[in-house]
């Protein structure tokens, strides 16, 4: 399985609903990073540069650099992990 493409929030994960909201993260091939939090009304898109390293996804926004490091696992059954802050968060394919 590749970090590669598009993931969401996974709608079971109640804990990442309520402090990250409806996420969306794109990873594409040439190490740029779209988040884009999705509300009824509007949608908040920050866009970042990433690497992986190990186990370990470094980004970088541009717009106010500083580079931050978030451990990431996938899982066999299509679930993407990623620990902000330590705290694990599940995402999966839309």
């Amino acid at each position: 399985m590749s970090l590669l493409g598009t993931w969401v929030v996974d709608k079971t994960d109640t804990r990442a609903l309520t402090e990250l909201g409806d996420v969306l993260i794109e990873f594409q091939e040439d190490g740029r990073l779209t988040y884009t939090v999705r509300t009824e009304t509007k949608k908040q898109i920050i866009l970042m540069r990433y690497k992986v390293e190990g186990d370990t996804i470094i980004t970088d926004q541009p717009s106010a650099p500083r580079e931050e490091r978030t451990g990431y696992s996938l899982s066999r059954d299509g679930i993407l992990t990623l620990a902000f802050g330590g705290t694990p968060f599940r995402f999966r394919r839309p």
